[in-house]
């Protein structure tokens, strides 16, 4: 019967080591901060996902500007405010003499 009890000490004290609670002390990361590591990586591999769809989407919009007068043209009015000759522009902004 005591060997039962000693190694039911020694799974004990493996499984605190393991979980991390004594990080602090000892200095092993143990199961928590592994939880928390791969947490990170996984919204990491998100993140990066999304910056490399950005990143695809810029690169067209530069290759587009590169190539097309038309797409110039249309982004210099777009930033600058203009209007082409044959363009309408609605004003929804609201008076204050009203």
């Amino acid at each position: 019967m005591k060997a039962w009890k000693a190694w039911f000490a020694v799974f004990s004290l493996w499984g605190i080591f393991l979980s991390g609670i004594l990080a602090g002390f000892v200095g092993s990361p143990g199961v928590i901060q592994a939880v928390r590591l791969n947490s990170l990586l996984h919204a990491k591999e998100t993140q990066l996902t999304e910056l490399q769809d950005e990143l695809s989407r810029i690169k067209t919009e530069v290759s587009g500007l590169e190539k097309s007068r038309v797409v110039q043209q249309r982004e210099i009015r777009r930033v600058l405010g203009y209007a082409a000759s044959d363009e309408l522009i609605f004003d929804f902004t609201l008076n204050d003499t009203l």
